[in-house]
């Protein structure tokens, strides 16, 4: 919705959210529908430009994809400035900059423990006046875009107590999407498409490599859970 169409509903707290029913979807062989999610309350609504939109998908890719070049170039293009992108990716995504920049498949996920909310409250009294510099700088879309950011990830948070790294998976996943579309909107020679074509099929390998690496982390914490408990004879 936002990385792909420019809509950003910018109060998206679960008060707002409604699950319900896919109206027109088939029913399983259960007898049951798809769900359907349905924003609520479209008070406070804003639509990116094409420039907005596509710079912040390049932004979020970069993020999942611990690419520090690009997360300094579209934090800047974003109006962050090339001084406070690195507080910038950390607002965004909750993490100090050492691990937005880590390459582990999991480097995002805030685990949500003690010593998390110890480090993010340390960090945020040591860099406030960093950080109301830059919430001075943003443009107005941006904070509305940061405040989104947060309520989406309270929801998810709430529904599956912490952070997942499947969300960040689709997050890349969508956000690369539509920056691709971009540049084949904008090609202008068949080598520009081959190139597009190319960078396309780069970015679908990593993002498989990501998945695997996830479910190769999800088995081995399974098998010493299992461990933990006292099974002997792995799955």
């Amino acid at each position: 919705m936002i990385f792909k169409h420019g809509f950003v509903h910018c109060d998206p707290h679960a008060a707002n959210l409604l699950v319900r029913p896919l109206p027109s979807g088939k029913r399983s062989i259960f007898g049951t529908r798809r769900p359907q999610l349905v924003l609520l309350d479209h008070g406070l609504y804003k639509e990116l430009d094409f420039s907005t939109r596509i710079n912040y998908a390049s932004l979020w890719k970069g993020l999942v994809f611990s690419d520090a070049k690009t997360i300094k170039e579209y934090s800047a293009k974003l109006g962050a400035g090339e001084d406070l992108y690195a507080l910038f990716a950390g607002i965004l995504t909750m993490r100090p900059w050492n691990r937005v920049i880590d390459t582990s498949v999991d480097h995002l996920v805030v685990r949500g423990t003690e010593s998390d909310r110890s480090e993010l409250q340390m960090y945020a009294s040591m860099y406030l006046p960093q950080i109301s510099e830059l919430l001075r700088r943003l443009p107005r879309v941006i904070l509305l875009m940061l405040k989104t950011n947060d309520c989406l990830r309270a929801v998810n948070n709430a529904l599956l107590q912490g952070s997942s790294m499947e969300t960040y998976l689709i997050i890349g996943k969508v956000s690369s999407e539509a920056v691709i579309e971009a540049k084949l909107q904008q090609r202008k020679s068949v080598l520009t498409w081959i190139s597009v074509w190319l960078e396309e099929i780069l970015l679908n390998a990593r993002l498989l490599a990501m998945q695997v690496a996830l479910w190769s982390l999800q088995l081995r914490k399974l098998l010493q859970y299992r461990k933990a408990l006292g099974y002997s004879v792995p799955l």
